[in-house]
């Protein structure tokens, strides 16, 4: 996507507590007696002492060295197992239970994300619609704050009606004249403004809602726009999605031939 890698110890953290409020709370409800109730507004927390294993911890791994260490008494979400076999991401564990908090290291921990890197920052675009406006904004601080990344916001600067085209297309210039990275696109549900965006020579925008699709996009495909829908996705779903876009690298090899004849195709 970028010659200048993004911080990906600060993604990480941010897709972590992104996905473990939506899987931790069925997760640990599984293991407690059906008659206790966590107390009214407070999120889980993984039993003391167990290390919690969510998908997004295989997907770091994955672009590392391909393990997770861990513990037999860990508990491991159902997206977590299913993209560890799918992605070829091998669960070691260790001998030792974790009874004793002390000597236990959360999950997350046994990951080494790649080393954060001095160049400059990355440019990412962003733009929406009125459906998207809200969404828009707490992503550019998203962005500037926890992902360390140069903002280049083209609008819209309110909630007033716009039509989405205009500014999936101003998005998509921006990000084929190289004026930024990668880009962001936010409308009610993320697919006019794909349409809009993929008019563009050189721009391969992705409309997703998991982050699976995210992956799939910027892996297989070479995406450099991320489309959103703000009236289905929360700010923390949003969040985690574009933390694994801007983290994701492309795979080239056997997908370099068919991104090429994506490009090759009329526009």
């Amino acid at each position: 996507m970028s010659s200048n890698p993004v911080d990906r110890a600060a993604l990480k953290a941010a897709v972590v507590a992104a996905l473990q409020q939506h899987l931790a709370s069925a997760e640990i409800a599984a293991t407690k007696p059906a008659n206790v109730m966590p107390e009214a507004g407070t999120i889980p927390a993984a039993p003391r002492g167990r290390p919690l294993i969510t998908e997004a911890d295989v997907m770091q791994a994955r672009s590392g060295n391909r393990r997770i260490q861990t513990t037999p008494d860990a508990i491991i979400t159902p997206l977590a197992r299913e993209s560890a076999e799918r992605y070829g991401v091998a669960l070691v564990f260790c001998d030792k239970p974790s009874s004793a908090p002390s000597q236990t290291a959360p999950a997350s921990a046994a990951i080494t994300a790649p080393a954060a890197s001095s160049a400059a920052q990355q440019v990412v675009a962003i733009a929406s619609d009125h459906g998207g406006f809200a969404l828009k904004q707490a992503l550019v601080v998203f962005l500037e704050r926890e992902a360390g990344c140069r903002v280049l916001d083209l609008g819209t600067t309110s909630a007033a009606p716009v039509d989405y085209a205009d500014f999936a297309h101003k998005l998509a210039a921006a990000v084929a004249r190289g004026e930024a990275s990668c880009g962001i696109c936010i409308d009610g549900m993320g697919l006019g403004s794909a349409m809009a965006a993929n008019r563009h020579s050189g721009v391969r925008a992705a409309a997703c809602r998991e982050v699976l699709e995210v992956v799939n996009a910027r892996e297989h495909n070479d995406a450099n726009v991320l489309c959103l829908g703000g009236r289905v996705l929360g700010d923390l779903t949003a969040k985690a999605l574009v933390s694994v876009f801007l983290a994701t690298p492309f795979a080239g090899g056997r997908h370099a031939a068919r991104v090429q004849k994506i490009e090759a195709g009329p526009c």
